[in-house]
């Protein structure tokens, strides 16, 4: 988290003549350009780019991550996504998180609706069939802004105080990721797009 933190901290849109190049990996170790551009088209990373007026830093993060939240920041996850329903998370549950973020501005003003098959009728019907299931439509956009993301059927929910990537992952990646945690606050995200058997396939997985 502290390399992280090193990013967002010393990201911004300012360019510069003479900007430096760096390359890390996801622990924050410094690579090799040769590695970071033999790695990056592979399904197993998720290239991103920062920079400031000086340096330019191109970082090979882990697509997918599994991990394990402490007793009391899993409680504290619950009393938020808690805030969002009447009905309260069963400590037997699975959670699932849809977290919608890094929406390209055209999107955001089509007229149209999106295709993506995580909004087709058989999605959650079948999700709830694996297992007993807590699910969360959560993005960093408010709803209004969500109209080719299905905003008049989905309940979208905004991520107050940016809480979930606060949490799971800070930068904002093309679409979002997903976020499946078991009732004993072991995790899994999927960075970048994905599709609604993606989220069946782990799920069943978190599950056993």
């Amino acid at each position: 988290m502290l390399f992280y933190i090193f990013l967002i901290s010393y990201s911004t849109n300012i360019f510069s003549q003479n900007t430096l190049f760096n390359f890390y990996n996801d622990e924050g170790a410094q690579i090799t350009r040769k590695e970071f551009y033999e790695k990056r088209d592979h399904y197993e990373t998720y290239p991103m780019y920062f920079e400031n007026d000086s340096i330019k830093f191109g970082v090979l993060f882990d697509r997918e991550k599994y991990g394990v939240l402490k007793d009391s920041t899993f409680q504290s996850l619950k009393n938020y996504l808690n805030t969002f329903y009447p009905s309260k998370i069963n400590p037997k549950d699975i959670i699932v998180i849809n977290f919608l973020t890094g929406i390209p501005i055209n999107e955001l003003s089509k007229k149209d609706k999106s295709s993506w098959d995580i909004f087709h009728r058989d999605y959650l019907k079948k999700l709830n069939k694996i297992t007993d299931i807590s699910h969360f439509w959560i993005s960093s956009l408010e709803k209004e802004k969500l109209k080719y993301f299905h905003s008049e059927k989905v309940d979208w929910k905004k991520d107050e105080d940016n809480f979930i990537k606060r949490l799971f992952f800070p930068h904002e990646t093309t679409y979002g990721y997903y976020i499946i945690i078991n009732p004993k606050g072991k995790y899994y995200y999927s960075l970048g797009e994905y599709g609604k058997n993606n989220v069946w396939s782990k799920t069943r997985l978190m599950k056993s």
